[in-house]
């Protein structure tokens, strides 16, 4: 009796001990399955919200803006690290944007403070090409942006007023990969993210014009075909030096939402991307609503799923919460949309999860949570309501 009792207890020990891993694998299973919610952060945020502030200040703010994000499920922040050929953070390579303008602190530093303890992920935002404008430069631009100014070089061009670096000559396109690799290297953030600035609107001919000769003395290619294929070489190498710096750092890419518009104005190509394996993620900006005439939410989200649809490239869509209770004037007769309803947000929450794409992103923090007075009840209501969709409330 004494070793069946002895049996039977080692049997229910044994059990205890296999049903833990199961346990624990089907928790890392659920949570590596868990949707991205995440929310923009972005320096137009750093202008309106965080001026003035001494260390502690800036520190207790990033408590509470992590601490709102969290009341909409938010898991992940989109953090500008630079905007204008900028920095808000301590960089060796860009000033520090004006923004961000106390060096006493590391603004990136304290924010990726607050939101990992709050277990948040964070991927440093970098806008690729967008650089001064033509009065900042003077005072700002230093190093290899000021040297290509001073030498009227064709490596950074003037559009309407604000420069942009020329991603056709090789070491423009290192300067520009050497921002998010001196992130990676000196923070620990969980990825990098670039959106839609790549060549600017209305880009002219002698843009890259001289660049483009040289390239047609090898191989005839029409400029706009130049274009991207700079492009993909940019992304192409951010993607490789990322990978190699650390292969877990996820790399994701948030171009415009009108496909077209990024293939032949931006000269960015989504689908290039895709197969050459070059991002891990796509957030492309769906800032529509249902009723749109030309770009109906659901019939633009579609087209997105069937560009990764097959692929190892994940969709994460960016949502329009700076629309709540403002005017689409581009919508023609659904123009009124976003003030007319206030569920908008979480009815494409709601849209996205459904249809098993990896999760969505909210653009920006401060529309939800230090918006205009005259939106405010809108908004509101859409928070109420993005909480429902999720099951928060």
């Amino acid at each position: 009796m004494k070793k069946l009792l002895k049996a039977l207890l080692c049997g229910c020990l044994l059990a205890g001990c296999t049903s833990a891993p199961k346990e624990t694998a089907a928790s890392a299973s659920a949570a590596a399955e868990t949707p991205v919610r995440a929310m923009w952060f972005s320096w137009v945020e750093y202008r309106d919200l965080m001026q003035g502030l001494d260390a502690g200040q800036f520190e207790e703010k990033t408590v509470r803006i992590v601490q709102d994000m969290a009341s909409v499920g938010t898991n992940e922040i989109y953090l500008h690290a630079s905007a204008f050929t900028d920095a808000f953070y301590d960089s060796s390579i860009y000033p520090r944007s004006t923004w961000a303008a106390d060096t006493s602190y590391d603004p990136l530093a304290l924010f990726l403070k607050a939101a990992h303890s709050a277990g948040m992920k964070v991927d440093a935002w970098v806008n690729p090409m967008r650089s001064y404008t033509l009065e900042e430069a003077s005072s700002q631009a230093s190093g290899l942006i000021q040297q290509w100014i001073q030498e009227n070089s064709e490596k950074i061009r003037p559009v309407d007023g604000r420069y942009y670096l020329n991603p056709a000559y090789a070491d423009v396109r290192k300067l520009i990969v050497s921002i998010p690799l001196e992130i990676v290297r000196s923070y620990d953030v969980d990825g990098i993210i670039l959106d839609d600035y790549f060549y600017p609107d209305k880009t002219a001919y002698n843009f890259d014009s001289y660049a483009w000769s040289q390239k047609n003395a090898e191989q005839e290619i029409s400029q706009e075909d130049f274009r991207r294929e700079n492009v993909n070489t940019l992304v192409r190498e951010m993607h490789d030096a990322l990978k190699k710096e650390n292969p877990d750092l996820t790399f994701g890419i948030s171009p415009a939402g009108n496909l077209d518009y990024d293939v032949n104005t931006v000269f960015a190509d989504p689908a290039a991307w895709i197969k050459e394996g070059t991002i891990d993620y796509l957030a492309p900006q769906l800032y529509w609503g249902f009723d749109h005439p030309t770009k109906p939410f659901e019939d633009t989200l579609k087209q997105w799923e069937d560009l990764t649809a097959g692929t190892d490239v994940k969709l994460i869509p960016a949502l329009a919460a700076y629309k709540c209770g403002v005017a689409d004037t581009w919508a023609q007769d659904a123009a009124n949309e976003w003030i007319d309803k206030d569920d908008i947000l979480g009815r494409q929450i709601t849209m996205v999860l459904q249809r098993q794409n990896a999760g969505y992103s909210l653009y920006n923090y401060e529309s939800l949570f230090a918006p205009d007075d005259g939106v405010r009840e809108n908004v509101d209501k859409e928070i109420v309501n993005i909480k429902l969709a999720l099951g928060l409330q």
